[in-house]
């Protein structure tokens, strides 16, 4: 497996970050194919190749990610593609609040 970390401070707090994730898991949801399930403040992403988990604090989104051998050749592209919608949509959120 290849790792996949990031991860992004916040202002939005736990709630509203919480929601913004969803938002996230979601879209890769759809793109990647994956299944998506909550534990707390935890979101456990999983599908055939990679599997993830996203944790909403306070201040602080952390993604951990694991590629299989066949989505390795692509990590940069995936991990560049993750950075920008997580980019995206927290920005978005901070500067509508």
């Amino acid at each position: 497996m290849s790792l996949i970390h990031l991860r992004k401070k916040h202002a939005l707090g736990r709630a509203e970050a919480r929601k913004t994730a969803e938002r996230l898991a979601e879209s890769l949801a759809a793109e990647y194919n994956a299944k998506c399930q909550w534990h707390n403040n935890d979101l456990k992403l999983t599908a055939k190749g990679v599997s993830g988990l996203l944790h909403v604090g306070q201040d602080m989104v952390d993604i951990k990610v694991d590629l299989g051998m066949m989505l390795r050749p692509f990590k940069g592209k995936i991990e560049n593609h993750i950075k920008a919608q997580l980019d995206d949509i927290l920005n978005k959120d901070s500067t509508s609040a």
